[in-house]
């Protein structure tokens, strides 16, 4: 895939599973670039059960999603497949914007919340030696990972490496997060720390 970016700037391969699908990206990095796929996948009502990001030092990102159909759209529907990776690569080109196609997304019926997970933010300077390892436990719900990523983006603050896993109703995400280069100071996690804990309150709310 990374042989052919001089052909095609975003490469997309795409596995469909009725069980599980998955999606990887890999693209030169830019800002949002994680936020962006999150969305899109949240769009298409696609729930992300864990994710990986890599980014190297010649900037290039390796991001592959795993998620379950919600919907069942993919599953009923096979021209489907073709639409949902064209739609993905629109918003990594550009082409279309992640928030206008976060408007338009279908909303099935939410689930009764069986067991309540309080959020939780936490910092850890000492985990990398060049990096500042940010944690985030919250009640699973959809389009969480989007707004976690887009905050930490537009705090620009950059994730070199992203962990996300799914326990039940519980999110548990790891961000390995520099700014302008370097590890967070205390005062900016605080910062950090507040802005995710209301956009997390917001996302729940719409």
């Amino acid at each position: 895939m990374a042989e052919r970016l001089g052909e095609e700037p975003v490469q997309l391969d795409f596995q469909y599973s009725p069980a599980m699908s998955e999606i990887t990206l890999v693209t030169r990095d830019r800002e949002l670039l994680f936020a962006g796929m999150a969305g899109a996948l949240a769009a298409w009502g696609m729930n992300i059960v864990t994710a990986d990001a890599f980014s190297n030092r010649q900037g290039l990102v390796l991001d592959s999603f795993r998620f379950i159909d919600s919907f069942r759209t993919l599953e009923m529907n096979a021209s489907e497949h073709a639409r949902f990776v064209a739609s993905v690569h629109d918003v990594m080109t550009g082409k279309v914007s992640v928030e206008k196609l976060l408007a338009g997304r279908r909303r099935g019926r939410k689930k009764p919340v069986k067991v309540v997970v309080e959020a939780r933010v936490d910092f850890d300077n000492a985990a990398s030696s060049h990096s500042t390892l940010l944690q985030v436990v919250a009640q699973d719900t959809p389009g969480l990972l989007h707004a976690l990523s887009r905050t930490i983006g537009e705090r620009g603050c950059n994730i070199d490496l992203a962990l996300v896993d799914t326990e039940g109703e519980m999110a548990i995400d790891v961000f390995y997060v520099t700014r302008a280069g370097k590890k967070l100071e205390s005062d900016e996690e605080e910062a950090v720390r507040q802005e995710l804990l209301a956009a997390m309150e917001r996302n729940a709310r719409s």
